[in-house]
């Protein structure tokens, strides 16, 4: 079981790797830090700080994107190329199947943050020559977090809409969850019962990327988080990849082949 889904991440992980949108995001991001360190040059500290941070959200941005498009693209590409039926006629269950794909994506997405975190580590040392390690590595680990459950939601859209379609609703999605934090807050005072049950809805079924982000707490040295935030935050994780990735091998699983 484990080595038939380890093989369908593996090849997943393999065609990501041959993919040149990834190389190309990090060429550009590499553009973006040379900026940066420029500003560096003439001794603003404060805006090579901003630099910094806009830099890290591109980044996780970026790997967003990748994700969501890598993920959308799974299972309705199988369907059109017909490989799902030689595939699942083999001894290979289609929740094998279906994880098998998810883990490989996930795979995928991290290392393509891990590009974008390895030039960002190499030019924060170059330029400042100090680094706070441990809020790093907690801002790399919830945007592992972050990648899992857009991975999942794309591959919930994919199942039920066209492969297109799947790709920008997700990305609506994850645009709405980066604005829906601070929408709660504000709006929530302002509307009625109805607006409120709304707004309580979208809470609990758009995931917010922006409870992932702690690029302004990396840039600004910030304490690191506590053992229990990062329990909640994960568990907060799960809330979405979990009953995502059940519905979507429900559907999966009820589709005719």
């Amino acid at each position: 079981m484990i080595r038939r889904i380890t093989l369908i991440a593996r090849t997943i992980f393999t065609e990501a790797l041959r993919r040149r949108e990834i190389y190309v995001i990090v060429i550009l991001t590499l553009a973006l830090l040379a900026a940066a360190s420029m500003v560096h040059f003439f001794h603003l500290a404060w805006l090579h700080k901003f630099y910094d941070e806009i830099s890290l959200q591109v980044m996780s941005v970026a790997t967003a994107i990748t994700t969501i498009v890598l993920a959308a693209r799974q299972l309705p590409r199988e369907f059109e190329r017909r490989t799902i039926y030689t595939l699942l006629a083999r001894p290979l269950a289609r929740w094998e199947f279906i994880l098998g794909k998810y883990v490989g994506v996930v795979a995928s997405g991290v290392f393509c943050l891990s590009l974008f975190m390895g030039v960002f580590c190499l030019s924060r040392l170059a330029s400042i020559g100090s680094f706070h390690w441990a809020i790093f590595a907690q801002f790399v680990y919830l945007q592992v977090l972050a990648v899992a459950v857009l991975s999942a939601l794309a591959f919930l859209l994919s199942m039920l809409l066209a492969y297109d379609a799947a790709i920008v609703t997700t990305m609506l999605l994850y645009l709405l969850g980066q604005c829906l934090t601070n929408a709660l807050i504000v709006l929530h005072d302002y509307v009625g019962a109805a607006g409120r049950a709304a707004l309580i809805v979208l809470n609990y079924i758009v995931p917010q990327p922006a409870l992932f982000d702690l690029s302004a707490k990396v840039i600004h040295e910030w304490p690191p988080l506590t053992a229990g935030t990062l329990a909640m935050v994960t568990a907060y994780a799960l809330m979405f990849i979990v009953p995502y990735m059940a519905l979507s091998y429900g559907l999966f699983r009820r589709r005719a082949l």
